[in-house]
């Protein structure tokens, strides 16, 4: 695994730009080999319940992206959305397209279908927030991140995965 800065990313992902390497298909390969991985973990996707949680940027497109991979391979998929999407987000428009449940969180009372996916989850992913900009933890991301880490400290065979790195770290420190 490499890691880079904050800077380094955006170099790696503006010469990507100039080469003609769209950010869909950088969303696509993101997406793609974290399925891959959450798969490789589980044995087997089929039957296996995946929490995607996903924020507003290309880091959510990544994980909007693994969550249909992963119900094309049998997961059962529960998408949390932290925030709105875009309207135009063809990622998100697929993962519902393909009946995979969505919560967004403005409308889930006291975190309830949170909590529900969090209990039953074989897997969640941090599609929160990537490299792009480091953002302080407050509001529903702080208390969705706060429930996954007290469900992680009373099931340790809970995995974890983010993308780019877990929501909240620097990626230059």
């Amino acid at each position: 695994m490499k890691v880079v800065t904050t800077n380094e990313m955006k170099e790696l992902e503006h010469g990507a730009a100039k080469q003609g390497l769209p950010n869909e298909v950088l969303m696509e390969n993101a997406g793609l080999a974290i399925a891959q991985q959450v798969k490789g973990w589980l044995g087997s996707a089929v039957g296996r319940q995946i929490l995607v949680l996903v924020g507003p940027g290309n880091n959510g497109g990544d994980g909007l992206v693994a969550a249909r991979h992963l119900h094309d391979w049998g997961a059962r998929i529960s998408i949390y959305l932290c925030s709105q999407r875009r309207e135009d987000d063809s990622n998100y428009h697929i993962a519902t397209e393909r009946g995979i449940p969505t919560t967004i969180a403005s409308e889930d009372k006291h975190l309830a279908d949170l909590d529900s996916a969090l209990s039953s989850s074989d897997v969640v992913i941090d599609a929160l927030f990537g490299t792009g900009k480091l953002r302080p933890l407050e509001g529903v991301v702080r208390e969705v991140l706060t429930r996954v880490r007290g469900v992680k400290e009373a099931q340790p065979g809970l995995k974890v995965i983010a993308i780019d790195l877990p929501s909240g770290l620097d990626a230059d420190s």
